[in-house]
């Protein structure tokens, strides 16, 4: 299975799910020992969150922890993955790792673009990640559609990026900016990699980014 266009694709049965997989199997191959792992921003947990489940080569699955704001969202979510176990919260996913007490070694964030943006949840990463960890989110670098230099995500990313241009970006800059906010934020960048995730007429637009934290 390739990467989909999804431009020439209006089929909502297709198969997005292919740069998951790799980034899945990337994290195997690295470290079979995930366990703990936190899916913020999971929406109904078919899209990918399903997926998280198979980090593990053995036949043990990891303790998945879900996190939904959205109550309709939400009752999908518990009812694909909380109906044997109490781990899927109907919370605000920021506010819910502020009070958090507990670590996790991997924290997936399939944060959409415009809202839940990555950047508001790494100063959050430190407090919620074991020592010898993974963090793995969205790295947009040419948004589609009606991206203007006057929206609040264009001046979020603007300000993130320390860019006044966000709209065609190298993904490589991107991910050297992001690795300068996270040691920003106290945490120890042992690497960072880049897996495209989807097309859109014939351009990569979108990366998972993935980082081993040390």
């Amino acid at each position: 299975m390739a990467l989909v266009d999804i431009a020439k694709n209006t089929d909502y049965d297709i198969d997005r799910t292919h740069g998951t997989r790799e980034v899945i199997d990337y994290i195997r191959k690295n470290d079979d020992s995930v366990d703990e792992v936190l899916d913020v921003f999971a929406g109904d947990g078919s899209f990918c969150s399903w997926l998280l489940y198979r980090l593990k080569s053995t036949n043990e699955l990891p303790n998945v922890t879900h996190l939904e704001y959205n109550s309709n969202r939400h009752l999908k979510l518990a009812d694909r993955f909380g109906r044997h176990r109490q781990n899927c919260f109907n919370v605000d996913s920021y506010d819910w790792m502020e009070k958090n007490n507990n670590k996790f070694d991997l924290i997936f964030c399939d944060n959409g673009m415009g809202d839940n943006e990555y950047f508001d949840v790494i100063p959050l990463l430190k407090d919620n990640l074991n020592k010898s960890s993974w963090f793995v989110h969205n790295i947009n670098v040419r948004p589609y559609g009606m991206f203007m230099s006057n929206t609040s995500w264009q001046q979020h990313r603007s300000h993130f990026y320390d860019l006044k241009q966000t709209w065609d970006c190298d993904p490589e800059d991107l991910l050297n900016i992001t690795s300068d906010r996270l040691k920003e934020a106290g945490l120890s960048v042992n690497w960072g990699t880049l897996i495209p995730r989807e097309l859109y007429n014939g351009h990569i637009y979108l990366y998972h980014a993935v980082w081993n934290l040390k």
